[in-house]
């Protein structure tokens, strides 16, 4: 049984996000989906927040865990017996900022592996970061993101 974590700042979750977890089901018995906290970025949406849209949406599915982290992945990983960290990645720029990552990973626990998948090319343009500047000036983010997050950011704005 192979255990994969997909950790991630997820505010909010994209169609691009969902994606890469569907995708990785099909390859690992069980997925982690840790909401975790990125140093570099301001949180639109709690952390409880965006965990609960993700729970939401992934609620029938027994083979996907949603939980908050606020540790290392390579730590959390250990911790759930997931062999496999998941990154979707979505162009060169994407990649290269994960290599690093996954270097990093490497040195802090040999034993886990890093996979990338890329996201699907309806989806590469995609990022948390623009859903947000579309719905900041109120601009229609329904194509990008699920209805219940669709709402959540128009409330927000």
């Amino acid at each position: 049984m192979v255990n994969a974590l997909y950790a991630g700042s997820f505010d909010p979750i994209t169609f691009g996000h969902i994606d890469v977890i569907r995708r990785a089901e099909t390859i690992f018995d069980k997925v982690f989906v840790a909401v975790s906290i990125n140093t570099h970025k301001h949180a639109l949406f709690t952390t409880e927040e965006r965990a609960a849209f993700i729970k939401q949406l992934f609620q029938e599915d027994q083979q996907i865990s949603v939980l908050t982290s606020r540790e290392l992945t390579v730590q959390l990983a250990k911790q759930l017996g997931a062999k496999v960290l998941v990154r979707g990645v979505r162009g060169s720029g994407d990649l290269d900022t994960e290599m690093s990552i996954a270097g990093l990973n490497q040195g802090l626990a040999p034993e886990i592996q890093t996979v990338f998948l890329p996201t699907a090319g309806q989806y590469r343009d995609l990022s948390s970061s623009m859903i947000k500047e579309i719905a900041a000036f109120h601009g229609d983010v329904s194509k990008f993101v699920p209805p219940i997050v669709a709402k959540a950011l128009k409330n927000k704005f």
